[in-house]
């Protein structure tokens, strides 16, 4: 190494650290568009932030999160999923348009540190568009476990980046760090057909958006049934 810098230092185009010029700090990366999502977020999912997702079971979370992952690999972005539960299904989620090509998959078997350290992992080491950690299966008393501080350590890790650190869980999680949260609830459930032969066709859900970004009037979302 001792030799290696001197070397250098005798070539022309070597500087020294006081003649470099300091590169600005407000990057912006386009944003993620998000297709029939108009409503709720006209400018897209922002990048380097931290999005969260939540809501009880089965009102959709998990919908709008593989949506995402769908536009994101549409764009031959490659995204990262850590699963805390093992409840990523690639059948489903290759029929909701993401391209598993794309995708890597970590499943934690239940373990919120091995979850949260995966998540580290990923966000510092970069290049992806989309982080998806799902907690959406975990109970209280296993979010209750997960320090404060990761959420601190992955919203400094997404600032000025093109990564999306998205998150769903029952309960929202991030706090303050997330710049965005959406809030489902179940406001209907459509069925069509005669009793006893009756056949799920969608969800009405009420989104609700908060978090740092200004809070806007809640949105009836649609889910239809596969």
């Amino acid at each position: 190494m001792a030799n290696t810098g001197a070397a250098l230092r005798y070539q022309t185009h070597w500087k020294s650290a006081a003649e470099l010029n300091a590169l600005p700090q407000d990057i912006h990366f386009k944003p993620l568009k998000l297709r029939h999502l108009e409503a709720i977020l006209p400018a897209g999912l922002q990048r380097g932030i931290i999005a969260e997702l939540h809501g009880v079971r089965s009102v959709g979370v998990a919908s709008l999160c593989f949506h995402v992952l769908a536009e994101a690999t549409a764009e031959g972005e490659v995204c990262a999923v850590v699963d805390l539960n093992g409840s990523f299904d690639p059948a489903s989620a290759a029929a909701a348009g993401i391209a598993l090509e794309r995708i890597i998959w970590v499943n934690c078997s239940g373990n919120p540190e091995a979850a949260m350290r995966a998540c580290d992992l990923l966000l510092h080491a970069g290049g992806f568009g989309v982080v998806y950690l799902d907690l959406s299966e975990a109970s209280a008393r296993l979010l209750n476990k997960i320090p404060v501080s990761y959420w601190h350590r992955f919203r400094q890790a997404v600032e000025h980046s093109p990564t999306i650190l998205l998150v769903s869980a029952p309960t929202p999680q991030a706090g303050s760090r997330a710049a965005l949260r959406l809030e489902i609830r179940l406001a209907a459930v459509a069925w069509s057909g005669q009793e006893r032969f009756t056949v799920l066709r969608g969800l009405k859900n009420v989104v609700t958006r908060g978090g740092k970004m200004a809070p806007v009037r809640p949105h009836i979302l649609f889910l239809k049934a596969a």
